[in-house]
């Protein structure tokens, strides 16, 4: 089987819900056997439940990426089950939006602690193990906007942290390539998730619609095979890609 994960152990963050949910499910139908990482344990039992009834293991693990400790606690469960890690999905994030000049600094911080600090520690934690085996695939989840502006809508934390995501992934894969380690950033567009709810994805339909040449939003399913790509050990060759998947927004 093409892109083949049995054998491998990869660790989603931001698991409980949305894309994070669907990257791990996406991951366990190749096989893999998965960790889901969040604040919310209720909802990843849920979440390791569905990936129990693909065939796949699972292990459900509380943690808060903002928090170092909670992050190497997660990676010592995660050693203690299943003896490696072989993939990390950096997916964890979220929270509202604010125009620039009525940011509060206390959400600024926050903003950059969970999107941006969070991928950072949670890469270097795990990285660690990956070291030791000498092997490892990084997936880091940014965004559109963390190649691109918006003047319509008031996310300039979201985009500062988003972009950088984006040159985190490329100087970790610079660094990290000789170990072994492969690191590459997925970039969506508009998709539903828990904080793109019906309600929401309706409201700023037409908008997306418009500026998207595809003339509609994301739809579930359409960013697996490129994060099952990227997972693979047939990918050995790419490293620092930054993989737009937002129906040619940023291509015009």
């Amino acid at each position: 089987m093409l892109f083949d994960l049995h054998g491998r152990v990869a660790v989603v963050t931001g698991a409980s819900s949305g894309l994070g949910r669907q990257f791990a499910l996406a991951l366990a139908r190749q096989g893999a056997d998965i960790v889901v990482m969040a604040r919310r344990l209720d909802k990843l039992e849920a979440v390791a439940e569905e990936i129990r009834a693909v065939g796949s293991k699972a292990l459900a693990v509380k943690c808060d990426v903002c928090n170092v400790e909670e992050i190497k606690a997660a990676v010592k469960a995660t050693m203690d089950e299943f003896g490696r890690v072989d993939i990390l999905v950096n997916n964890a994030g979220g929270g509202p939006i604010y125009p620039i000049m009525e940011t509060p600094d206390d959400f600024w911080k926050h903003g950059v602690d969970l999107e941006l600090s969070g991928v950072f520690y949670c890469m270097r934690e795990f990285g660690r193990e990956m070291i030791k085996a000498g092997y490892g695939r990084i997936i880091n989840n940014s965004s559109l906007f963390g190649r691109i502006g918006t003047g319509d809508i008031p996310i300039s934390n979201y985009c500062a942290v988003k972009g950088g995501v984006v040159n985190l992934t490329r100087e970790a894969a610079a660094e990290l390539c000789k170990y072994g380690i492969t690191v590459n950033c997925v970039c969506p567009g508009f998709f539903p998730s828990e904080s793109n709810n019906p309600a929401a994805m309706e409201a700023m339909g037409p908008w997306i619609n418009a500026r998207t040449p595809m003339g509609r939003a994301g739809v579930e399913g359409e960013l697996d095979t490129t994060i099952v790509y990227l997972a693979a050990t047939e990918s050995s060759y790419v490293n620092g890609a930054i993989v737009s998947c937002d129906g040619g927004w940023t291509a015009v």
